[in-house]
């Protein structure tokens, strides 16, 4: 598994290793927030979600993974 440190896409210098992706030899991708695991999302571009909360930061982490806001990641299919 590959570790990457996830980096905001707004002017917040850091999310201090509270945010990061660990992605397997096939290319599948698993968004972390806290050491939780949020979303998961497939080399063919399908996400799905791992976790059914919300947070603003855990929102700012979503954000930076793959753009969605709050409506998008609600509507997201679970795991």
């Amino acid at each position: 598994m590959k570790k990457t440190i996830l980096n905001p896409t707004n002017n917040q210098k850091s999310f201090y290793g509270k945010a990061y992706t660990l992605t397997d030899a096939e290319g599948v991708e698993i968004l972390y927030s806290y050491n939780t695991p949020i979303l998961k999302r497939f080399p063919n571009g399908e996400i799905v979600r791992l976790w059914s909360g919300w947070s603003l930061t855990t929102g700012k982490h979503i954000k930076a993974f793959c753009g969605m806001n709050k409506k998008e990641y609600d509507n997201l299919k679970t795991a």
